[in-house]
């Protein structure tokens, strides 16, 4: 008779399976499906460590931190930016912190909204909000976002209105035919990424958490991925959209 350990899957190329995830849009499975390192005691695999360049992102708490950051923003001809918050709906949920990308692998995470982790290093919401308001503002300056419409209606509350959104991955997705608009699932099936769901992060169920009880670090390498993919998917959809001839549509 068979056991449970006789199904238990050992022998396989995770690179393979999840190249196979891709093509067929499973992206709820992934994941679920076991990192290098995490099969079950007892199996082998012949699984490498995939190599991949180390992205740069930074936590931005200190004034000379943000000084630095906007004058790069002002000199920038885009950027894209994304908002972690306490909930779905933007008209009532509160700003917890906001991330922003001027390159491919390089991002940036403002911490403004964590609580519970006892003296938190973040800059106060207002200095941030004024600071970044003429930026944001700014009609010369192109942003880029995932689902702007969330995150432009988040900040009206703050009395910041975003000018010049010239591009919208997830419209630019759905223009281009893509299925699976969540950003998450874009980049793995657009950049063969893996980023780290929600989930992962605040729970789910009775012990779900808000992101403002999340750990700063962990929050800002989920926040700086957020506007990081945003970036990079904006320019590969900015080339389909071009070469598919619905760049007038967009």
């Amino acid at each position: 008779l068979s056991t449970f350990g006789d199904c238990r899957v050992s022998h396989y190329d995770r690179n393979q399976v999840t190249e196979l995830f891709r093509e067929l849009e499973f992206f709820s499975l992934l994941p679920k499906l076991p990192k290098t390192g995490e099969i079950a005691p007892g199996a082998t695999t012949q699984v490498k460590a995939e190599t991949i360049s180390e992205p740069a992102y930074y936590i931005i708490n200190t004034a000379s931190a943000l000084d630095e950051l906007l004058s790069r923003l002002s000199a920038a001809s885009s950027f894209a930016f994304d908002l972690e918050t306490t909930g779905l709906n933007a008209m009532l949920a509160q700003l917890v912190g906001i991330s922003l990308s001027l390159a491919p692998g390089e991002a940036y995470y403002i911490p403004v909204g964590h609580v519970g982790w006892g003296e938190v290093e973040q800059l106060p919401l207002e200095q941030v909000i004024s600071r970044l308001k003429p930026l944001l503002e700014d009609n010369s300056l192109a942003k880029f976002a995932h689902n702007g419409k969330y995150d432009m209606t988040v900040m009206a509350e703050y009395g910041v209105t975003v000018n010049n959104l010239t591009f919208d991955t997830m419209l630019a997705a759905y223009l281009t035919g893509e299925q699976s608009l969540g950003l998450k699932a874009l980049a793995f099936s657009k950049l063969g990424i893996e980023m780290t769901p929600i989930i992962a992060l605040i729970g789910s169920g009775a012990k779900q958490i808000s992101m403002s009880q999340v750990e700063v670090k962990q929050a800002a390498d989920y926040a700086c991925a957020d506007a990081d993919m945003t970036l990079r998917l904006a320019q590969l959809l900015d080339a389909e959209l071009h070469q598919q001839g619905l760049w007038q549509l967009f």
